[in-house]
């Protein structure tokens, strides 16, 4: 049975709270001269026309979305959906132009070539998958630009596994401690004695 427990208990024990920070520290030395943070969240393109928070070149990484933590199938997992929003602008390097599109194209492949690699996609993490469903695509709005930026947003689901016991098992142990205890009456289901 589940207890009470306070912000601190509660930040203490949640291994969602750890994911962003391990996935901004191994993706960091990764890209020298990219700016990589974690972000809050999912990025709403009508922030990126309005404000002028992302500084290019940077990647911001971020959960969108979080499921679980039992599945279907009776797992103890939690699912995790995750993107990282590549950010670009034209670059000049050696005597030539590269255009911001071209850049973020290489950034964004950076990313699902490090998502595609067994150790670092785990970011020094115990009892996590594989990443699965990677893709990369566009944010594309004619106001950003004409601002000069590029924008795309990598995806890709992860889960982090073994966060206690089988739930199925756990249910049927407090049950029967319950019985034992006498707090609770063993269910008659109408079969013989």
């Amino acid at each position: 049975m589940i207890g009470p427990a306070t912000i601190a208990e509660r930040l203490a024990a949640s291994r969602l709270v750890g994911f962003l920070p391990a996935v901004e520290a191994a993706l960091k030395p990764l890209f020298p001269g990219v700016t990589v943070r974690s972000h809050p969240g999912r990025i709403d393109v009508s922030d990126l026309i309005e404000k002028d928070i992302f500084l290019a070149p940077m990647i911001a990484v971020a959960l969108t979305r979080w499921r679980g933590p039992v599945g279907v199938g009776g797992d103890w997992r939690l699912g995790l959906e995750c993107a990282a929003y590549v950010v670009t602008e034209d670059m000049a390097s050696d005597g030539r132009v590269t255009p911001r599109q071209e850049v973020a194209f290489a950034l964004s492949h950076g990313i699902l070539d490090v998502l595609a690699d067994f150790t670092t996609s785990r970011w020094g993490l115990q009892s996590i998958t594989s990443p699965e469903d990677a893709e990369a695509r566009p944010l594309f709005t004619s106001e950003t630009f004409a601002k000069g930026s590029a924008f795309y947003a990598v995806t890709w689901k992860q889960s982090l596994i073994g966060l206690g016991p089988d739930p199925l098992a756990r249910v049927l142990v407090s049950d029967v401690e319950a019985v034992l205890d006498g707090a609770a009456e063993p269910v008659d289901e109408g079969g013989p004695v």
